[in-house]
């Protein structure tokens, strides 16, 4: 290791060795430059995929748009911001443009968050399995991430939100909890029936809860933000999925806290906001006549995910080795167990190696090392997983 005449912040220390290479990527990136086509049925960004908002529509809104004036809003242009209350108006949310903070994107909400309630060495509840990069957003923030355990059905292996395992493990230095609905992988949802049992707990913490897949839902119970809720509660969203363009960078909170936090809440975010001024002007005059398209992007994407919903449970139920077909009902996600006696890990790096298609492993979203889950992007296009899945089934055979 290099010596410097100065120190880095111990951030990067508490995130763990950020030299060291991952196996299994690097494995793909060798394989690709040898020649080889490597099936990807890992990949989430629509805009690579054939998702993408339409380009020409694209280019018409933002080349009508008067860049030449810029209004330092700290929360927002009001014009923006009533776009984005009228979509929540569409969905039965009541709210107004006060209650809401624009960001340049969900992770950026997530750090304003942070900074709202927590000090260094705080600790910040998230879901386990749950998304990887929950951990590097905590992390430099100098907080402490604590997992709180979905519960699993063991008759449908559904990955459930249960109020009483969060509150077992609230501690005294709790000052924030995490809840993603549709949760990302497993597509858990913050139910009409989850939000009735957390009230009746009489906790106090405020909840961040992070809504980016909210529209890609396929069965089950609906995912719900409580009306009124008992306890500070600030929502996340952008449109990086909800219109496709994670190029774009647009996310905001909604703060739909009690009316006693509310006044302060906004306050000091609005501060945070201010001391930024990250949102680019030309998203912001653009919102009202991208979110429009919302019905358009989301039922193509909704009908790729379902097309390859079905290829999937095909795969399945043609396979001796499938343990167990965890029951995904939202999300962009798929998950299934094998019965094998190897780690992921290892499996996913000698399916790459023998058949040149790629999986995420589970473990890389918190699922045991002892289970051999794996996962698959539901946006994958559809010949790439149909093909990737005929290897799949070789491999396996």
């Amino acid at each position: 290791m290099a010596n410097f005449p100065f120190s880095f912040s111990n951030r990067f220390q508490l995130l763990g060795d950020l030299n060291s290479e991952n196996k299994i990527y690097q494995t793909k990136q060798n394989l690709e430059k040898s020649g080889k086509t490597i099936l990807d049925l890992t990949n989430s960004n629509p805009t690579k995929l054939g998702l993408e908002f339409p380009p020409g529509a694209l280019s018409h809104i933002l080349s009508s748009l008067d860049l030449s004036q810029y209004n330092p809003i700290a929360e927002g242009l009001e014009s923006t911001r009533s776009s984005i209350v009228s979509e929540y108006t569409n969905r039965g949310i009541q709210t107004k443009t006060s209650d809401l903070i624009l960001t340049a994107s969900t992770s950026e909400a997530y750090s304003y968050i942070f900074k709202l309630f927590t000090n260094p060495g705080d600790e910040v509840l998230t879901p386990n399995p749950g998304y990887p990069l929950f951990s590097f957003l905590i992390g430099l923030e100098n907080l402490k991430e604590v997992h709180y355990p979905l519960k699993e059905d063991p008759d449908t292996g559904k990955w459930i939100y249960s109020a009483e395992t969060i509150a077992n493990c609230v501690s005294t230095k709790t000052k924030l909890i995490v809840l993603v609905s549709p949760a990302n992988p497993t597509g858990s949802r913050t139910t009409a029936s989850f939000w009735k049992e957390w009230e009746e707990l009489g906790i106090k913490i405020p909840i961040l809860l992070d809504e980016v897949f909210v529209g890609y839902e396929f069965s089950g119970e609906a995912h719900q933000i409580p009306d009124a809720p008992n306890f500070p509660l600030l929502v996340c969203n952008g449109f990086s999925k909800m219109l496709a363009l994670p190029q774009l960078k647009l996310g905001w909170i909604l703060n739909k806290s009690p009316d006693f936090y509310r006044k302060e809440m906004q306050k000091n975010l609005g501060f945070v906001a201010d001391t930024y001024l990250s949102v680019n002007s030309p998203v912001q005059l653009a919102t009202p006549e991208l979110i429009p398209w919302k019905s358009m992007i989301q039922n193509r994407i909704r009908t790729r995910i379902m097309r390859n919903f079905a290829e999937c449970n095909l795969f399945l139920e043609d396979n001796s080795k499938i343990k167990n077909k965890t029951i995904v009902e939202a999300g962009w996600y798929f998950l299934f167990e094998l019965d094998l006696e190897i780690k992921d890990e290892d499996l996913v790096l000698e399916i790459l190696l023998k058949s040149e298609v790629f999986v995420h492993p589970g473990s890389w979203y918190g699922f045991s090392h002892n289970r051999c889950i794996l996962v698959i992007s539901l946006i994958s296009e559809e010949e790439t997983l149909i093909n990737g899945l005929k290897a799949l089934q070789s491999y396996l055979k």
